[in-house]
């Protein structure tokens, strides 16, 4: 019977697994082949139960055939001993003078005996009386099993095949002879007076044992048939209907599993619907705020810049010192609020390193523990073969610090927060699970806690910005969007495990990286910066932030060529024939970008260092919110000392790339 492939196509009614598909589908399939067994099983009994008796009944017959054989030939031996009269022979063996007597003698045995071929004499000492061999006749071979066995009164039957030096008295004609020893009984006392070893051939044996072997077969295998075909239509008229119950089972399981594959895969959509309705829904947010942090760092430039000249030139007795400190102090509160509005946004930028996390950990719980209370203990677990990913270090700590702190919020009374770094190997089983996930090997950071946990509502949009379970006045709702934007920006993923009353652990994976992490370096404070007296053109399309800027760099001795957009810039350094030292340009600026403008004025002025400054990230130098390599960079917002030392550092570089063209 042919066998049907085990696989149900679910893909449409009208293919091989539809309906219209199902009779010869149902009819070999798996389950109908299963049902079918027990009537294939029968039929394949009644052959083996045929095969097995005609076997054992050919083996009986053929022992009791060749025992009745050896018998009768024992029998016939005897009596001719007795008709012939060879008791004498025992008596006495002859000699020299009667050894022809004695020959024509045994000859007479030969024509009583039906296919003897030969004959040989044996005495009770397993002594050769007679023998057509005469070097034989006088020796003795008490080694002989068969003979020692006829002398103690069995008939022992040896058969084999001849050998070379014995078929020149057999002339060739037989293959194969039976030795009969036939123990002889005297006729006073019944005592063992010798052994004739009978020299016969099998043919008529063999034959008749192929004779009866065949007719047990035929027989047997006859029976078989006639019994096959008496119950056959039986198991056809039970296999049709169990067809017929396995069809309309198939179609019960296939609709079933069509059910079940639909049901599967509107889960599937609804769920691949709703993270892309969320995904779109926190990239709106992004883009709008990373847009509003974009104009609010130029705005919160202005105010911390303006506010730091102010308070140089006050008294430290001034009664507005206080009120010009409170602005300050504002302005970098915004400023804080505006770095996480960008980094939410994955917008703000990065400088990635190999980084051990181990590392990041040992170094940042010392600091944790002021922050989260007595009342919280921390714990560590960290792999001591922990693999290095790539990512900013200063952020991996606001990612952390962030986490410990919503831990911390979520333990009221107290509790445990736990971090653990390991390596890990994510597979289809997480990537079904999370499908943002991509498998590889990662670096894992788990921050669990014994809080209140979390329902599955909360947790649907604990990512989400300005998201909070706290009380007003108690938090932005901004730490946990920080995070994901973070860990995003990063190329990584962030997931939690929570249940109300069990705690939270959030999770987080960063792919491993080569490249080993470098030895923590300790940085030395930095100098107050120097003057110069270099020519700086600066271009930056924001009027407040550009006369700020230019009023600072000319406070520090440099002079300074403002330009209000990259256009004004060409006509201005146009008509200067002078130096000009360092390019310090916005990188977001209408109809060019800095990066573009720097590229302009490369060719004419190959040795002029360039400065950039941005609060946002554009793919004119930064890709994905990663600086390139070989720019010099300022991000806003700025205080005017970090202005004054950034472009004192890049003066004084003496090598390298230009940087319009790197």
């Amino acid at each position: 019977m042919p066998r049907a492939s085990p696989t149900t196509n679910l893909r449409g009614s009208g293919g091989p697994g539809g309906p219209a598909g199902m009779s010869w589908a149902a009819a070999l399939s798996p389950a109908a082949l299963r049902r079918a067994k027990f009537p294939l099983l029968v039929l394949l009994c009644i052959f083996a139960t045929a095969f097995v008796m005609s076997s054992v009944l050919s083996a009986l017959f053929t022992r009791a055939v060749t025992e009745w054989e050896w018998e009768n030939t024992a029998a016939l031996t005897r009596q001719q001993v007795v008709l012939v009269g060879l008791e004498g022979l025992f008596a006495a063996p002859p000699d020299g003078r009667t050894r022809e007597r004695w020959a024509a003698e045994i000859a007479r045995l030969y024509g009583g005996l039906p296919e003897i071929v030969r004959v040989k004499v044996w005495d009770r000492e397993a002594t050769v009386l007679w023998s057509d061999e005469p070097r034989l006749i006088g020796q003795r071979f008490p080694q002989n099993v068969p003979l020692r066995s006829a002398l103690a009164g069995m008939v022992a039957v040896e058969v084999k095949e001849l050998r070379a030096a014995e078929h020149r008295y057999e002339e060739g004609r037989f293959g194969t002879l039976a030795e009969v020893y036939v123990p002889i009984f005297s006729r006073q006392g019944g005592e063992i007076v010798g052994v004739l070893e009978i020299y016969k051939t099998p043919k008529l044996l063999y034959a008749t044992v192929r004779w009866g072997r065949s007719i047990i077969w035929a027989i047997s295998l006859a029976g078989g048939v006639i019994l096959c075909l008496t119950l056959l239509p039986l198991f056809r008229q039970g296999f049709r209907h169990e067809v017929s119950e396995a069809r309309r089972l198939a179609q019960e399981a296939y609709a079933r599993r069509l059910e079940q594959e639909v049901a599967e895969r509107t889960r599937a959509l609804e769920e691949s619907q709703r993270q892309l309705l969320q995904s779109q829904k926190m990239d709106a947010v992004g883009q709008l705020a990373g847009g509003i942090a974009h104009d609010f760092n130029n705005l919160l430039t202005v105010i911390r810049g303006r506010s730091d000249i102010l308070l140089s030139r006050l008294a430290e007795r001034d009664p507005t010192r206080h009120q010009v400190e409170l602005i300050n102090r504002t302005a970098d509160r915004a400023a804080a609020l505006t770095q996480q509005l960008l980094a939410f946004s994955r917008k703000q930028i990065l400088q990635p390193v190999a980084v051990d996390l181990n590392a990041v950990v040992a170094r940042i719980e010392p600091m944790l523990r002021p922050l989260i209370g007595e009342r919280v203990t921390i714990s560590t677990t960290l792999d001591p073969a922990l693999g290095t990913v790539s990512a900013d270090p200063t952020q991996l700590d606001q990612v952390i610090v962030n986490l410990a702190v919503n831990a911390r919020d979520a333990m009221p009374d107290g509790g445990q927060i736990t971090l653990s770094t390991a390596n890990v190997e994510l597979g289809d089983a997480e990537v079904r699970q999370h499908p943002w996930v991509q498998p590889g090997r990662y670096v894992m950071l788990e921050v669990g806690d014994t809080g209140v946990g979390m329902d599955a509502p909360t947790q649907a949009r604990i990512f989400d910005p300005f998201f909070t379970t706290k009380g007003p006045g108690k938090g932005t709702g901004l730490g946990l969007s920080t995070v994901y934007g973070i860990v995003k920006q990063s190329g990584g993923s962030i997931w939690v495990d929570s249940q109300p009353g069990r705690g939270t652990t959030f999770r987080i994976v960063l792919p491993q990286v080569e490249t080993p992490a470098p030895a923590p370096a300790v940085s030395p404070a930095p100098p107050a910066p120097d003057r110069g007296s270099e020519t700086i053109l600066l271009v930056e399309d924001d009027g407040e932030l550009r006369a700020l800027a230019r009023e600072i760099l000319e406070t520090q001795g440099y002079t300074v060529l403002a330009a209000r957009d990259p256009e004004d810039a060409l006509r201005l350094i146009d008509g200067f024939g002078g130096r000009i030292h360092l390019l310090l340009t916005d990188v977001v600026m209408p109809k060019m970008s800095g990066r573009e403008l720097a590229s302009r004025l490369a060719p004419a002025r190959p040795d002029m260092k360039v400065l950039y400054m941005s609060g946002y990230t554009d793919d004119a130098i930064i890709h994905h919110g990663v600086l390139d390599p070989g720019f010099a960079f300022l991000s806003k917002p700025f205080t005017p000392g970090a202005l004054a030392s950034k472009v004192r550092e890049v003066l004084e570089r003496s090598q390298g790339k230009p940087q319009a063209d790197a």
